[in-house]
C-alpha cells in the first residue's frame, strides 16, 4: 500500500498534536502557527482531518478587522482565537456515539460555513480549516455534506466558493436569449468563477444566443491573466472574450460597440459602490444587475425611479446555502463543472499564511489551496511546481499551463505527504 493509499484510508497512526493558525487580533502580527494537542471527541462531537481548505478573501476581512468582524461580535477573539477557513475538505477520523446519525466514520465532507440557524460560522467563531485535526459538534455536523470518494479533496474544497456563485442566480438567472454577459471587476477569483459558469452553461446549449462575455478589469495584470486563461475556453464554448481597461479613454466607445443596446446581465465584482451605480448605464432595457461584490450596508444610492422606467432587474447575495453547494457538488460529481479551474497555487501549513498575503495583496490571482497534511509545501504556483517535484510528463505539461487536477494533487502527495 503506497503513503496515499495509507492515508486515504487511515491507515496510519495519527499524530498526538496538530498544527493550527491562530489569529488573537488585528493584522497578520496577530496570526501565529500553534502546535496544540489534537483533540479529542466528546460522546455527540466528530473528530476530523483536513485535507485541503481554499483561501478567501473574506479571510482576509477577519484579518483586516480583528474582533471588530460582524460576525464576531460578542466573542473573545484575544481569549480564544479564530482559526480562519472556511472551503474545507475533511474526512472523519472518529465519530462520537451520540453524533448525528449521518456522520459516517471514513466519510468525507465539505462544509458549508454559514450555520445560520446558530448564528455563528465556520472560520469565525467556530474554529475553520487552518488546521490539521479538529473537532465539530452537532451544531457544525447539521450543515456537512458528504462527498464522494472520485473527487480529488480540492475540487471538493472549492465548492464551496462556486456555491457563492451560484447562489447569486438562484432568484435571477440568465436567459437563452441572453446575447452579453459582463462581469465588472472580474479579473479576481471569483469574477473568473462567474465567467466559467457562463461557458459552461453556453456549451451544455442552456445560453444558444450568448455571443460575448465582457470582463472589465482596472488592473493590467489581472486582465491579462484572465485572457491567458478563459481565451481558448471562451472560443471553445463560441463565445467572444472581450477584456476592457474601464480607465481606458475609449472604455465608453468600447462598451457601445460591443453592446450597443446595452449589456444584457451584469455581475459586479467591484466593491466600490459608485462603480457598480455607475455600470448600470450600460445595462440594456430589461437587463439585470447582479451585485455581488462586499459592499457595507447603507452605501451606494439607489434610483428607484431609473430602474423602473429601465425596466431593469437589480439582485445581490452574499454566501451560500447547503442547497447552493449541492447543486454545485451535483455539477462536479456529472462532470459538468471543474471547480479545480479556480486553482493556480498549493500551500502547506508552515507557509500558509504566505498564501493568505498573497491573496491579500493580489500577486495570486486566482484561488490557493492550503494542503494542512503537506506541512513543509512551500506558496507554489502551479506552473511551477514541475521545477520543485516529481510529476509524469503529462502532468507536468498541464501543470505548466495552470492546470490543477486530482492526477496533479495525487502526485502532489507523493512527493510531499509524511506519514
Amino acid at each position: 500500500m503506497s503513503l496515499l493509499e495509507r492515508y486515504r484510508a487511515r491507515a496510519y497512526e495519527f499524530p498526538g498534536t496538530t498544527l493550527a493558525w491562530q489569529l488573537a487580533g488585528r493584522g497578520f502580527e496577530s496570526l501565529r502557527l500553534a502546535e496544540l494537542p489534537r483533540p479529542e471527541p466528546g460522546p455527540e462531537d466528530v473528530a476530523f482531518r483536513v485535507d485541503s481548505n481554499s483561501l478567501c478573501f473574506s479571510d482576509i476581512k477577519v484579518v483586516a478587522a480583528g474582533p471588530e468582524h460582524p460576525r464576531l461580535a460578542g466573542y473573545d477573539m484575544a481569549r480564544d482565537k479564530v482559526v480562519l477557513g472556511h472551503e474545507i475538505a475533511l474526512t472523519l477520523i472518529a465519530v462520537g456515539p451520540r453524533a448525528l446519525p449521518s456522520m459516517r466514520l471514513g466519510g468525507r465532507y465539505i462544509v458549508q460555513a454559514d450555520l445560520y440557524k446558530y448564528n455563528t460560522a465556520v472560520g469565525y467563531a467556530v474554529w475553520g480549516g487552518m488546521r490539521q485535526y479538529g473537532v465539530f459538534d452537532r451544531r457544525v455536523q447539521e450543515y456537512m455534506i458528504p462527498v464522494g470518494d472520485a473527487l480529488g479533496y480540492s475540487t471538493a474544497s472549492l465548492v464551496e466558493p462556486w456555491a457563492c456563485i451560484e447562489a447569486s442566480y438562484a432568484r435571477c438567472d440568465l436567459l437563452p436569449g441572453d446575447e452579453t454577459f459582463w462581469v465588472l471587476g472580474g479579473g479576481g477569483p471569483m469574477g473568473r468563477m462567474h465567467v466559467l459558469r457562463a461557458l459552461a452553461m453556453k456549451r451544455a446549449g442552456a445560453l444558444p444566443a450568448l455571443r460575448h462575455v465582457i470582463v472589465s478589469e482596472p488592473s493590467p495584470e489581472r486582465l491579462d491573466a484572465v485572457g491567458r486563461q478563459l481565451g481558448s475556453a471562451a472560443r471553445e464554448a463560441g463565445a467572444e472574450l472581450v477584456l476592457l481597461d474601464p480607465r481606458s479613454r475609449f472604455f465608453d466607445n468600447e462598451m457601445r460597440a460591443v453592446a450597443p443596446n446595452g449589456v444584457d446581465y451584469c455581475v459586479a465584482c467591484a466593491p466600490v459602490p459608485q462603480v457598480v451605480v455607475d455600470c448600470r448605464a450600460y445595462v440594456g432595457r430589461y437587463g439585470v444587475l447582479n451585485v455581488f461584490a462586499g459592499l457595507k450596508r447603507g452605501t451606494g444610492p439607489v434610483n428607484l425611479g431609473d430602474i423602473h422606467y429601465d425596466q431593469h432587474t437589480v439582485t445581490g447575495n452574499t454566501g451560500s446555502r447547503i442547497l447552493d453547494m449541492q447543486r454545485v457538488l451535483a455539477k462536479v460529481e456529472r462532470g459538468e463543472l471543474d471547480t479545480d479551474a479556480s486553482a493556480a497555487a498549493v500551500v502547506g501549513m508552515r507557509a500558509a499564511d504566505e498564501g493568505l498575503k498573497a491573496v491579500a495583496e493580489a500577486t495570486i490571482t486566482n484561488k490557493v489551496v492550503l494542503y494542512p497534511q503537506l506541512p513543509d509545501l512551500p506558496l507554489t504556483l502551479l506552473e511551477d511546481l514541475p521545477s520543485r517535484a516529481r510529476f509524469s510528463p503529462e502532468t507536468a505539461a498541464e501543470l505548466k499551463a495552470g492546470r490543477w487536477s486530482r492526477r496533479a494533487e495525487a502526485q502532489l502527495f507523493e512527493n510531499f505527504l509524511r506519514l
